[in-house]
């Protein structure tokens, strides 16, 4: 099953360095050593592939090798400690996720300070969140959900990845803002709950759409919303959340690029902008498309305060924490 969910991305990228420009009037990047990407997760995943679609634009735009280092672990804290820690010449780049909104809240001391030691450069894709349920569960969307919970607390069990992800977020979400209690089952990945939703082990799972669509398209499990106000527009026929009556029930999981603090500002704008034209590149917003990602371009002074707004609600989410149950 595993090596099925990774597939696709392999034909994602190959489609993407196909897409790379060739240079012309780039003006000189400051200094030569290589670009390197430091990746909170290992290879094969969507955070792993997009810094390798941008690698082959970058150092034909900037004119200097770029390198990608998988440096999963710790929660993101290795990947991001060797940013923090790293010369602010903009030439250590973070890939990261909700990792960046959640890690000062779940590590309060993990060697370097996440708003000092590290700013914002690139806010680039996101995909949507999908609540889906194993074939034998009964509830057909998510108000026939909170009955069942409300009638029987903790008889629904939900798979989720490890606190301070997406996926445990989401099920956060629908836990708190539905006033129910869920069973928690924590899993390393979603990827490995898939079999357990597919045997009806577990009822409930939240995944992006590139890791859970497939297997639902293909009747493993059924799709009773996507965790947004309004539906997808690579899965038209799911309802949004907000369909059930439940609107606030809004995530996404979103990939950034950050940098080293006391980076100079105009070395980060470049940085940016360069990131930004790889992004609105056709083959690239396409290839990406055909996974259910967007692009969500956003610039340094965006990213930095949607990071501050999402700590600040997901600092409420695990103040309120109300997992339970044992890692699978």
């Amino acid at each position: 099953m595993r090596g099925k969910l990774l597939k696709p991305y392999s034909i994602l990228l190959a489609t993407m360095v196909c897409a790379a420009p060739a240079a012309s009037g780039a003006q000189e990047w400051p200094g030569t050593k290589p670009l390197k990407f430091e990746v909170i997760s290992s290879a094969g995943g969507l955070v792993d592939i997009l810094p390798r679609a941008l690698s082959n634009y970058l150092s034909t735009s900037i004119r200097v090798p770029v390198v990608v280092e998988d440096r999963p672990g710790a929660g993101g804290n290795i990947a991001a400690g060797l940013v923090a820690k790293a010369e602010p010449d903009g030439h250590t780049l973070l890939v990261t996720s909700l990792n960046q909104a959640v890690n000062p809240l779940l590590f309060p001391n993990p060697g370097f300070d996440y708003e000092r030691d590290l700013v914002p450069v690139s806010m680039a894709v996101v995909t949507k969140m999908l609540l889906v349920a194993s074939p034998a569960f009964p509830a057909k969307n998510i108000t026939d959900i909170i009955a069942m919970a409300k009638q029987k607390p903790r008889s629904i069990t939900i798979a989720i990845s490890q606190i301070g992800t997406p996926n445990h977020l989401a099920g956060e979400m629908l836990a708190q803002f539905s006033s129910i209690d869920l069973t928690f089952v924590i899993y390393d990945s979603i990827g490995k709950a898939i079999p357990h939703l597919m045997t009806s082990r577990v009822d409930l799972g939240i995944g992006t759409l590139p890791a859970v669509l497939p297997q639902v398209r293909a009747g493993a499990f059924k799709a009773l919303a996507v965790l947004s106000p309004q539906r997808s527009p690579f899965a038209p026929e799911i309802p949004s959340a907000a369909e059930a009556g439940s609107p606030e029930l809004q995530l996404d999981s979103w990939i950034c690029i950050m940098t080293t603090g006391g980076t100079p500002a105009p070395i980060i704008a470049r940085l940016d902008e360069e990131i930004a034209k790889a992004l609105a590149l056709p083959e690239v917003r396409d290839a990406f498309a055909k996974q259910g990602v967007e692009i969500f371009h956003m610039n340094p002074p965006q990213l930095g305060n949607f990071l501050h707004s999402e700590a600040i609600r997901f600092s409420t989410l695990l103040k309120h924490s109300r997992v339970q149950g044992t890692s699978q």
